[in-house]
């Protein structure tokens, strides 16, 4: 505190006041912090926004990570495609155990839980009769089609 900030109050006040200093870390930050470390897991293909667009877009990897703080608890619900081939529990596990680490490392907040969703498998490039599913591609309606 400078020398006029502490000549404006008195020191009864400042004694009455006490002294709270406080650290807030926003669910986006600890959002882009489980985006980040879940780019280096391997066999994760994507989230539902995608690596590239869901890291640097606005909103952040909003679509693949959803944050629940509790004073100085955190609870993380994540999204993911796997690659083909990768064994689904052991890439969960290093989700749970790669984001976790990396959240309470970097915030000092304990992570209560890390729930992974697997909501798809991305084939192998190039495997005969499979087409690459677009990502973030909605799908017209019966209702819709019948317009065209």
């Amino acid at each position: 505190m400078s020398e006029n900030e502490q000549k404006r109050y008195s020191s009864e006040e400042m004694e009455e006041a006490g002294r709270e200093d406080l650290v807030r870390v926003s669910d986006e930050v600890i959002m882009t912090i489980a985006g980040t470390a879940l780019a280096e897991v391997k066999g994760v293909a994507s989230t539902p926004a995608g690596f590239v667009g869901g890291l640097f877009s606005r909103k952040g990897p909003a679509k693949g990570v959803k944050v629940e703080t509790d004073g100085n608890t955190v609870s993380l619900d994540v999204t993911v495609t796997v690659e083909y081939g990768s064994r689904i529990p052991d890439v969960a596990a290093e989700i749970q155990t790669k984001l976790r680490r990396a959240i309470e490392e970097m915030t000092g907040k304990f992570v209560r839980a890390v729930n992974v969703t697997v909501q798809g498998i991305r084939p192998p490039s190039g495997a005969p009769g499979i087409e690459p599913v677009e990502e973030d591609v909605e799908t017209p309606s019966p209702d819709e089609r019948r317009k065209d």
